[in-house]
């Protein structure tokens, strides 16, 4: 079993996101010494560097990371290392232009931000699922290794796809859910103007209607796309554990900002090891 704890800390972490990645190399040594000045002992490493990591599809580059890693494990600031399945890269996205998810409004949003993702696409599952077991098998067991920090903020700035993948995906979880369509009728209320189902392949994602779409369709699908992000966090995760047992892993809640009510942290709080929290 994963401690419940950072490894190898034996009193307060103090420290931050780093992003090394984002200047030049010979800065690095400088911004070690200023933090090994102010006390840090603990930083996120690797967040946004997916496209780094591997700058093509199956080729990975983990040269830099090294050099970085092996900076501040010399000065003694540990690291909490993080999955970069936030950001796939844009050759992801050319490869797979369905991965980027879709509006209740059917607008396709483009690649170019961050969290832009179909967390029902199989193709960025599996893109994912990669990644992580490359910095697994590499990392798992480096001494400076503290914590694993999985994908970043689910749910911002998308929680919910409204794509083809996902009206496929939410017919399973409904199927899983209820049983019969009919149980789903019953559920959502679907006499009303006329919505009762025959079948689970009549029920599309709550997108733009006309007027007001049906509330308890809208609540089962939040309900849907929030296990949906759970299920990518639970597969990373249990990579991880496979290839870097004893070491704790988790992804950061966002409880004080109001964009991330269709996050059920209660229900996430059961499958991270330690939970940490934006402010």
């Amino acid at each position: 079993m994963p401690d419940t704890a950072p490894h190898g800390l034996d009193g307060l972490a103090f420290g931050g996101d780093y992003n090394p990645e984002q200047w030049p190399e010979e800065v690095w040594q400088e911004d070690v010494r200023l933090m090994r000045e102010a006390g840090v002992n603990l930083v996120s490493l690797g967040i946004f560097s997916w496209a780094l990591l591997e700058p093509e599809p199956g080729r990975y580059d983990f040269d830099w990371l090294d050099r970085i890693i092996g900076l501040l494990h010399e000065h003694g600031i540990r690291i909490d290392l993080a999955t970069p399945t936030v950001a796939p890269p844009a050759w992801f996205y050319r490869a797979h232009p369905d991965a980027l998810p879709v509006s209740r409004e059917g607008v396709r949003y483009a690649f170019g931000s961050r969290g832009a993702i179909c967390h029902s696409s199989p193709a960025y599952r599996a893109a994912a699922a990669a990644i992580t077991e490359q910095l697994a098998r590499r990392y798992g067991g480096h001494p400076a290794l503290a914590l694993w920090h999985v994908h970043n903020e689910y749910g911002v700035p998308v929680s919910a796809c409204y794509c083809d993948h996902c009206a496929v995906h939410f017919r399973r979880w409904l199927s899983a859910a209820y049983g019969t369509a009919d149980a789903v009728n019953e559920a959502w209320g679907t006499a009303f103007w006329g919505q009762r189902y025959g079948s689970f392949d009549e029920i599309e994602p709550p997108r733009a209607t006309p007027t007001v779409c049906n509330p308890a369709q809208r609540l089962d699908y939040a309900r849907f796309a929030d296990a949906t992000m759970r299920e990518n966090f639970v597969r990373e995760r249990d990579l991880l554990h496979q290839h870097s047992p004893g070491i704790p892993v988790t992804t950061n809640f966002m409880t004080a900002l109001s964009q991330c009510d269709s996050v059920d942290y209660w229900a996430w709080g059961r499958e991270v090891d330690l939970v940490t929290n934006d402010h």
